[in-house]
């Protein structure tokens, strides 16, 4: 559960090319080509793929050999596939694009390099096939893009197939757990005195320990003990750790209802704005946790997360992390004896700059004297651990990469 490892690249290492081995030099642009199968069987290199910042790139005006129409614009380039095709916003120093105004997340970022712009390798071997599976596809464990319909002229030379001898892309997902509040933030505190900060702590070690034995997944923690770890550090922790895989962030944490003992039930949240009162409520109780976090007494203020809601609207992370809490629900729907109070919204500070799939966990009220009580008992505890470790199992089935390791997003 420590940090570890190191940060692999969507491809690294080196290629073979023909009958040479081609070794990536961190310091000069190497190249290779990507060898290129056309309608007709034809197998022909002159994709040339580089290498300048640590990662396999294709520059954008190569791409105009398969058909894309390009247009240079200040922070970015735009590509479509011939004069009907998608349209392609391909933004500069980000890891992400917009396909047809969908956002889609990349393992690196695109950049410009003089009068260039390099996009991953990435976008051209995983994103263009899974957008368009009709016209193209990828054979992995080769270098060789395979157009299944003619998409116009080609100005391809012909040439050998390029198979990859680099390792693959890393299969480890990892999951990063967060125990809610901690230290002198004990969240909300039940009618019993039972602190939100101990419940969610040993839920969260209890979740760990379900999943540690998992192959390939590695597990991290926030936190391990009663301390306090600043709200908006969370989220770039699990960034780091994360790195060039995949991964999800799951944040457990208590409920309560000030003035009512009735209410009980489990929810869980992923990063969007509030519809109902109750939604704006839970997000701004979760986020008072930043009042804690300056030792002199003045709160941190909470950003204003438009700006983040806006771009995660044009990322893949809100849809999958509204699956993962589909997932959880449906498993402690097992387990819990309290209503399925179902799949909520809000602006949550502590999952706003995860940069993956992420997800709030309300495993219950406090304000309940019930659910309190059930909530302190080991058992329990342990057994909404093994619940929310089987919804994690399930999403990662439909999550890339697939249990295969192609590596290729789920339609």
């Amino acid at each position: 559960m420590k940090p570890g490892g190191r940060r692999l690249s969507f491809l690294a290492g080196c290629f073979l090319l023909s009958a040479g081995a081609l070794i990536w030099p961190n310091t000069v642009r190497a190249q290779a080509e990507l060898a290129v199968k056309s309608p007709t069987g034809g197998l022909s290199p002159g994709i040339r793929v580089s290498r300048t910042r640590g990662y396999a790139t294709v520059s954008a005006s190569e791409l105009a050999r398969l058909g894309w129409r390009l247009a240079d614009v200040a922070d970015g380039v735009f590509l479509q596939l011939g004069s009907e095709g998608p349209r392609v916003e391909v933004l500069l120093d980000q890891p992400f694009l917009r396909w047809d105004g969908d956002g889609v997340h990349l393992a690196d970022a695109s950049f410009r390099d003089g009068s260039e712009i390099f996009l991953p390798l990435q976008f051209l071997i995983d994103i263009v096939p899974w957008k368009l599976p009709d016209r193209f596809d990828y054979q992995a464990g080769s270098l060789v893009l395979e157009i299944l319909e003619d998409s116009g002229p080609q100005s391809i030379r012909r040439g050998s197939r390029a198979q990859m001898a680099g390792p693959p892309p890393d299969p480890t997902r990892v999951v990063v757990i967060d125990a809610g509040h901690g230290g002198r933030d004990p969240g909300t505190v039940g009618g019993r005195g039972t602190r939100e900060k101990h419940v969610a702590l040993a839920v969260a070690l209890a979740l760990a320990e379900e999943l540690e034995g998992e192959e390939n997944v590695q597990v991290f923690l926030t936190r391990e003990d009663d301390t306090l770890v600043p709200i908006w550090k969370r989220g770039e922790l699990a960034t780091t750790w994360k790195g060039d895989r995949h991964g999800i962030f799951i944040s457990i944490h208590a409920n309560a209802l000030p003035n009512s003992s009735a209410t009980r039930g489990f929810e869980t949240y992923f990063l969007s704005e509030a519809r109902t009162e109750h939604e704006r409520r839970v997000a701004a109780l979760e986020n008072a946790a930043v009042e804690f976090e300056d030792e002199d007494g003045e709160p941190e203020q909470v950003e204003d997360m438009s700006f983040i809601l806006t771009e995660l609207r044009n990322l893949d992370h809100q849809h999958w992390s509204a699956l993962l809490a589909e997932f959880i629900q449906a498993e402690l729907a097992r387990i819990h004896p309290g209503p399925n109070r179902g799949v909520k919204q809000g602006p949550l500070a502590v999952i706003t700059n995860t940069l993956m799939p992420a997800v709030l966990e309300e495993v219950g009220f406090l304000s309940n004297r019930d659910e309190e009580r059930l909530l302190t008992r080991e058992e329990f505890q342990r057994e909404t651990a093994r619940a929310v470790a089987e919804a994690v199992r399930d999403f990662f089935q439909r999550y890339p990469p697939s249990p295969e390791g192609s590596g290729r997003a789920p339609t």
